[in-house]
């Protein structure tokens, strides 16, 4: 895991930004809001804020923050803003399955 400053981050102040890269794999773990995703796989972990810029989230939690990239599957989509990237299929807020491309409708 590789950690920044946030420095000229949007929305961030001047605490340390974890940065997720490609070729780590993480499970069952937790991330929140200081976090952003640029290419790491996450199973089976719990999204609480940050952004998710690339990767895969697969299986998990996705609470809050925001989804612009990557791949999306098989997870619960419970909060946060969906603003683009693949949406192999998982669960809404509401608890109802959409396939994919099939993205879940904001509140």
């Amino acid at each position: 895991m590789c950690q920044e400053q946030a420095n000229g981050y949007p929305g961030q102040d001047e605490q340390a930004l974890l940065v997720l890269l490609p070729g780590e794999l993480h499970t069952e773990k937790r991330f929140g809001p200081n976090t952003v995703s640029r290419g790491a796989v996450l199973f089976e972990c719990e999204w609480d804020g940050g952004r998710f810029e690339a990767g895969l989230f697969m299986g998990g939690m996705f609470r809050s923050g925001h989804f612009v990239g990557g791949i999306f599957l098989g997870g619960i989509f419970s909060g946060g803003t969906w603003v683009s990237g693949t949406w192999e299929g998982g669960f809404d807020r509401r608890g109802i399955y959409h396939s994919r491309g099939d993205i879940p409708s904001p509140l």
